[in-house]
């Protein structure tokens, strides 16, 4: 018998002699599948097709990208949406068409390899089987909380049905993916297949269903606690706890109560949590939360572009050599964590250190950043070894030889440095990146030390490697283009985001961050408890105190950056002081078991607090024009939008958004904020001119208003003059109102 085909533009069906269809989705000029309006009424369409068939046995939902299955909706056109009734259009759409999906008579399956996340996994909730390839590529997920708003396709709906209301509570409101060994224990897929029998184990499946051989009941232990979950008394405690839990982030992060609302809704009355999760959606999409993580998003996505870092002429093609082994000089803490990581992703991995001490330190802590990934991971013994035989460590010269990129990863100091890169200009090919991974030293000093500056560059990672998402590519007076573009790869590759900066002290996160770290230890130093300054800046939105990050950084390290900072940021020398006192003391934080707390067991307590009445007779009083901050939380943040700013005026990296990204990125800087320049723009240049002249008044002039913020409070300016009138406008737009009637698909 023939096999039938169709093909549409971002699908190709097909049905066997058995009678199954396979529908294959390949979003065209796409690298990943997503969910577009286009894809949305062709799939309509195919749904209506199999509604209308008797003749067919199952169908099979699968994508013919090798990227992954599907990530979801484009953002973008998510983004775009400028009325609550365009929303709720949208969010109609996929809730009747999943809802369709949900009720064939015909059985279906989701084959899923890759990322399944968001919508993608909204849809596959609407089938009746779910099989995925047991990789680590394959993800699956709901993140739309990290946007800001819910997953709003029936996913807080048919989620806890299928993985139980403590599971589904944990993937919602946290946002993270899971592998597909961790789907199948949970029963959000049926079958984890092994790569190596990956087509076959389709097959079989398949074959499986046909036959009637797939188990769909679950085991007694998991039914009898489905039903003590889903019991009155079971949910409402359920319930309670996960609001008890995000009571903190509610006001910052509304989509974690609308989420909850959504999910407790349905199990109310099922049809009701389809209209919830609508209203919701559209709730949550006119709010500056969601707008702010929006466009950091559209920025991450324009850090990642390699065009983005490219000179005009460069970016209508490029092309360059691309990096495949990898040295790295120094196999201490950075080290390691560099070259371990590099590894994981695939590069060969070179270590030189000085001698076979150093060099037996430097295994021992990448054996237990192996073991840990590999556990992390479940990689076989197979795989553990072909892992470990990537990296060299070695006293000599000759591992690094035949390298495309050499890491230094010393010991900071310039003059060190420097005989490393002197030596390694002699030593490898002339098209290999000499990098530094620096976050205070001058690139340009060091590459003094060579005849070929143009190869020089710092790629600055954050500690922990494999935690920190930003990495700074610091462009020296003479790297050139080349240089930038490939480092840029490299660190894309590593699936981190890349900004670019200056090579200027401290660069741009450190630059930024001093200031407000160096007016904490002032604080601390003026008589404030640390408790209270670090609870303060947790409200702000920050993930820990200023002073809780030097303990966790180290004072020695905080002291050594502040020192290099000296000369370009204004009143550092008193936090200074105190910080070379408390080394002295040999109060060095966290890894000396105390510093601004003590820590017992690694859990940090407070340290003899001072005299507050001292503290709070030097703060200013009333007066200050209102920017939503606390007192304590104004004279902390405040140092880092000056700071912010002047980074922008010298030009420290290209574009505004690049300030902010990459401060939410390395530090964590309150994302529903959006970054420092965000929040200049949401409380407005007036009022910030306003306060730091005040607090100039108080503090001195560490807090004179940039030129910048002036001439920006004379003409009320903002830095994102164009998204700002757009998401003001949509903050208008999208308003929840009684012309959108929301329809539930049940």
């Amino acid at each position: 018998m023939k096999i039938e085909e169709k093909d549409y533009e971002a699908f190709h069906v097909s049905v066997n002699p058995v009678g199954v269809m396979t529908v294959a989705i390949d979003v065209p000029q796409r690298p990943m599948n997503v969910f577009t309006h286009v894809v949305m009424d062709e799939l309509d369409s195919i749904v209506s097709e199999v509604e209308s068939r008797s003749d067919l046995r199952l169908v099979v939902f699968r994508s013919e990208k090798e990227s992954g299955f599907l990530a979801g909706a484009d953002v973008r056109d998510v983004a775009d949406i400028r009325s609550p009734s365009q929303a709720g259009r949208l969010i109609d759409a996929g809730q009747q068409l999943f809802h369709r999906i949900d009720h064939l008579k015909t059985p279906t399956l989701v084959v899923i390899h890759g990322p399944c996340m968001g919508g993608g996994l909204e849809w596959a909730l609407a089938c009746d089987y779910r099989i995925a390839r047991d990789n680590s590529s394959t993800k699956i997920g709901l993140p739309e909380i990290k946007l800001g708003v819910i997953p709003a396709w029936g996913g807080t709906q048919r989620l806890p049905r299928q993985v139980g209301l403590v599971q589904s509570l944990g993937m919602i409101l946290q946002g993270k993916a899971v592998s597909a060994h961790q789907a199948g224990k949970i029963g959000l897929i049926d079958r984890a297949l092994s790569p190596d029998d990956w087509e076959h184990g389709v097959d079989r499946f398949i074959d499986d269903v046909l036959q009637g051989r797939v188990r769909t009941k679950l085991p007694l232990r998991k039914r009898v606690a489905r039903l003590l979950e889903f019991s009155k008394p079971g949910r409402m405690w359920i319930l309670r706890s996960a609001r008890a839990k995000i009571r903190d982030k509610a006001e910052q992060y509304p989509a974690l109560p609308a989420a909850i609302h959504a999910i407790e809704t349905g199990l109310q009355k099922q049809g009701a949590g389809y209209v919830t999760e609508r209203s919701e959606f559209v709730k949550l999409l006119a709010t500056p939360t969601c707008r702010n993580l929006l466009n950091l998003f559209f920025a991450r996505e324009s850090a990642r572009n390699i065009k983005t870092w490219a000179t005009q002429t460069d970016r209508a093609d490029i092309h360059f050599h691309e990096i495949r082994r990898v040295g790295v000089v120094g196999a201490g803490a950075m080290g390691a964590g560099i070259g371990q990581f590099a590894a994981t992703r695939g590069y060969d991995v070179a270590f030189r250190e000085v001698d076979e001490s150093a060099a037996q330190q430097g295994r021992t802590r990448v054996e237990k950043l192996m073991s840990s990934f590999a556990d992390r991971n479940r990689l076989d013994s197979d795989q553990r070894r072909e892992l470990n035989n990537r990296i060299v460590m070695s006293t000599d010269d000759d591992a690094i030889v035949l390298c495309d990129l050499v890491v230094e990863a010393a010991v900071e100091r310039v003059d060190v440095k420097q005989q490393i890169f002197a030596r390694l200009d002699r030593l490898v090919a002339t098209d290999c990146i000499l990098a530094t991974n620096t976050s205070s030293l001058s690139v340009d000093a060091i590459a003094t030390a060579t005849d070929s500056p143009e190869r020089v560059a710092g790629l600055h990672f954050f500690n922990p490697v494999h935690r920190m998402e930003l990495v700074e590519v610091v462009r020296g007076e003479r790297t050139n283009d080349d240089t930038i573009t490939r480092l840029v790869a490299f660190v894309r590759s590593l699936g981190k985001t890349p900004i670019v900066t200056k090579d200027a002290p401290g660069f741009l996160v450190n630059r930024i961050l001093f200031p407000y770290l160096g007016e904490a230890i002032l604080m601390s130093r003026e008589g404030y408890p640390a408790t209270e300054i670090d609870r303060e800046l947790r409200q702000f939105g920050m993930p820990m105190g200023p002073l809780e990050l030097v303990d966790q950084v180290g004072v020695d390290v905080a002291k050594h950056v502040a020192m290099s900072l000296g000369g370009v940021i204004t009143g550092l020398d008193a936090s200074v002081d105190e910080l070379t006192e408390m080394v002295q003391r040999g109060d060095l934080g966290k890894k000396s078991g105390s510093g601004f707390y003590q820590y017992r067991d690694g859990k940090a307590e407070p340290a003899d607090a001072r005299s507050h009445s001292q503290a709070v007779a030097s703060q200013p009083g009333d007066g200050f024009s209102d920017d939503g901050l606390t007192a304590i939380q104004r004279r902390l943040v405040y140092p880092m939008l000056r700071e912010a700013v002047l980074c922008k005026e010298q030009e420290i990296v290209r574009e505004d958004w690049m300030v902010d990204l990459g401060m939410v990125l390395a530090t964590g800087f309150a994302p529903h904020r959006g970054g420092p320049l965000r929040v200049i723009d949401g409380v407005g240049a007036r009022v910030v001119h306003e306060n730091l002249k005040r607090l100039q008044v108080a503090f001195g002039k560490r807090f004179a208003p940039p030129h910048t913020i002036a001439a920006m409070a004379e003409t009320d300016q903002r830095f994102y003059v164009r998204e700002c009138t757009e998401a003001d406008a949509s903050k208008q737009a999208v308003r929840p109102d009684e012309s959108s009637s929301p329809r539930s698909p049940r």
